[in-house]
């Protein structure tokens, strides 16, 4: 899989934010997009959040063990008891379900449950279609888009780690809000996604 990140997007990027070159020419931008199935991405994306790495990994690896081959269907094999004793809350369980009974046979996400089903798609029509998931939030499905999809129009206006990237490229004096993160990357489209990763980076290097 090739680096999203290529010396054409990047120097149009470049161009568009000359503030920001400095900053983009200090980062290592470089995103390999893993392709990942949507239903197996969101169950991830649900575990995940709100914890620990290593400790969400270890629920996840021990949902893994208990459910086998992770599909729609195995998952709702499972009940939300059963799936806590892996570790997940009772909600996080619940939204599991929520997200199998959305990508089972005849669930009303069945047709979008491939990489390939979601190419004609913008960003906003697929964010909208995950998002009518219960316990799906934007903020997952914008990780969904970025890292697997490897999408270049995503930005992450909400995201704690873009706002404090976003307040220290630009010199403000307090962290912008997430409408505030929003108007100032007006100037990014199309390519929001580097915008947002170059924060996080911004942020690591320092």
């Amino acid at each position: 899989m090739a680096n999203i990140f290529t010396k054409k997007v990047l120097n149009r990027f470049a161009r568009q934010v000359p503030e920001l070159k400095g900053a983009l020419t200090e980062s290592e931008m470089k995103l390999v997009p893993t392709f990942a199935p949507p239903f197996e991405m969101l169950v991830r994306s649900i575990v995940y959040q709100q914890l620990a790495y290593k400790a969400a990994k270890t629920i996840h690896d021990r949902m893994l063990a208990l459910v086998g081959k992770l599909t729609p269907a195995t998952m709702l094999a499972k009940s939300q008891e059963e799936l806590k004793t892996a570790g997940l809350s009772r909600q996080k369980a619940s939204y599991l379900h929520n997200v199998a009974n959305a990508f089972k046979r005849e669930g009303s996400l069945w047709k979008y449950r491939t990489i390939e089903s979601l190419e004609g798609l913008s960003s906003e029509e697929i964010t909208a279609l995950f998002t009518s998931i219960k316990g799906v939030g934007e903020w997952t499905v914008q990780m969904y888009l970025i890292f697997s999809l490897g999408r270049l129009d995503v930005l992450s206006p909400g995201d704690l780690g873009v706002r404090k990237g976003v307040q220290k490229m630009y010199a403000l004096e307090e962290m912008p809000t997430s409408k505030e993160v929003k108007i100032i990357a007006e100037k990014w489209h199309p390519l929001e996604t580097i915008g947002t990763y170059l924060a996080w980076r911004v942020l690591e290097n320092e």
